[in-house]
């Protein structure tokens, strides 16, 4: 077998494979001769997860609504026996979502999820967190100890010292016919991501050197100790030319990863966009103190330097606003009853940016940036994950198109700024900045 994890449980894996897979066969044909029930259909070996990226629109139809949480539902529905699934989500709230990994870690698939400790102490009897901690631990202990099944939650950070525990992704052993399978991006495994959020969720398929070097940070995370940052870049697989960069913070005194990208943009001389000017889209739902300033002042000076720049966000202090005040930039926090309902309204929750042109000594340059990171100190130093796409064409055309859609559609700009996007009582006109503390992500990801 070519997979990462099975050089270190050597001589185990086909028998735990055998093994469960004759169970599985015997359970089907009690249930009934012939049939499969949908719950329990068996993986396809034919299936192949399909890399890119894709965004859901909580506005439209339930298939688009729900497009990342299907992506998500169908490659762990085709994960067979004796392999694995390794998830890290600030939040795991989804009754569908629960089903679905209970369901393969019955037919004899390791699951290994992190999630926060607050909302996970926060969720009674019923929920996912309960629910999953009971489900997995279910003939486990049976099992060879790499191969067990469990849901756990870190102090704050996994890798850092406090912060949050508050990356999105998913390392697949295999999947269908697809292995080595690295999903990330800034959805949480929750109905709110659908319902009331713009998200987006990249894949990564056959991929072995990203997939080992993600596999490196969990094993990191899992043991909730304090680690270096990690960052490395690899060539590939599915776009000729590009290469990718994980950064997985804390960040400690790295350069920030927007900035990674947006200092190294020039404005003009563009080859690969209309007019020849640099086309900048940024979709950040938070942005915050001294963080969240330098990104703004680097984005205005690039703006005045003659890029063609669009924002969408959710939520930024008046500081943050008046440096970007007269930019192309919208608030898209959409309130649907007659008042506002804080975060029950719905709202831009992608945290990245799009660069189409002159960057990094090449006219015709592409680069994205997905992550689950919010532009605060808190994100500094909390578990968030990075990832940088870079020389990608269509991948950076697609990220822009979708900035450019939520921009034509969200209904303030920094001239209405919308109050129920703050904490009540904690933003007010003239605050510059937010402490760690008043970040409301329980708020905003909760339900």
């Amino acid at each position: 077998m070519k997979h990462a994890w099975g050089r270190s449980v050597v001589g185990t894996k086909g028998l735990v494979a055998s093994a469960v897979a004759v169970l599985l066969g015997a359970t089907l044909l009690v249930v009934a001769p012939g049939r499969i029930p949908a719950a329990q259909a068996a993986p396809d070996p034919a299936y192949v997860v399909t890399p890119g990226i894709v965004f859901n629109h909580p506005f439209r139809s339930a298939k688009k609504k729900t497009k990342i949480q299907r992506r998500i539902v169908r490659t762990v529905k085709n994960v067979p026996a004796g392999e694995t699934i390794r998830l890290m989500t600030w939040n795991f709230d989804s009754p569908r979502l629960t089903k679905v990994f209970v369901n393969a870690h019955k037919r004899g698939v390791s699951v290994q999820i992190i999630m926060s400790r607050g909302l996970a102490k926060g969720q009674g009897p019923g929920r996912s967190y309960p629910t999953l901690r009971k489900e997995l631990a279910k003939g486990s202990a049976d099992r060879p100890k790499a191969l067990r099944s469990w849901i756990r939650t870190c102090s704050s950070t996994c890798r850092g010292k406090g912060g949050a525990m508050h990356s999105k992704l998913m390392l697949v052993s295999r999947s269908g016919a697809t292995s080595w399978i690295a999903m990330q991006g800034s959805g949480n495994l929750t109905g709110a991501a659908a319902v009331q959020q713009f998200n987006d969720w990249t894949t990564i398929t056959e991929n072995q050197p990203l997939y080992d070097g993600w596999m490196t940070m969990w094993k990191q995370a899992k043991k909730d100790k304090n680690t270096k940052p990690l960052r490395f870049t690899v060539p590939s697989t599915t776009t000729p030319g590009s290469t990718i960069t994980s950064i997985f913070a804390p960040h400690r005194k790295k350069q920030d990863p927007a900035l990674k990208v947006l200092n190294q943009v020039q404005c003009t001389g563009a080859t690969n966009v209309p007019g020849g000017r640099t086309r900048v889209r940024i979709a950040n739902a938070v942005w915050g103190d001294e963080r969240g300033v330098k990104v703004a002042r680097k984005v205005r000076a690039l703006a005045n330097e003659g890029c063609d720049v669009r924002i969408v966000f959710m939520m930024m202090p008046l500081k943050i606003r008046n440096i970007l005040r007269g930019l192309p930039a919208k608030q898209m926090v959409y309130i649907t009853g007659a008042t506002a309902n804080k975060f029950k309204d719905r709202y831009v929750h992608l945290k990245g940016l799009s660069v189409q042109g002159n960057l990094a000594g090449r006219t015709d340059g592409n680069a994205v940036l997905s992550s689950s990171e919010n532009w605060t100190r808190l994100g500094w130093h909390s578990d968030e994950q990075n990832v940088i796409f870079w020389d990608d064409p269509a991948l950076a055309s697609k990220y822009a198109d979708q900035v450019d859609l939520i921009y034509a559609q969200a209904p303030r700009n920094l001239n209405n700024y919308a109050p129920s996007a703050d904490p009540n009582g904690r933003i007010v006109p003239g605050t510059a900045f937010l402490a760690p503390k008043d970040y409301p992500f329980e708020e905003l990801e909760l339900h």
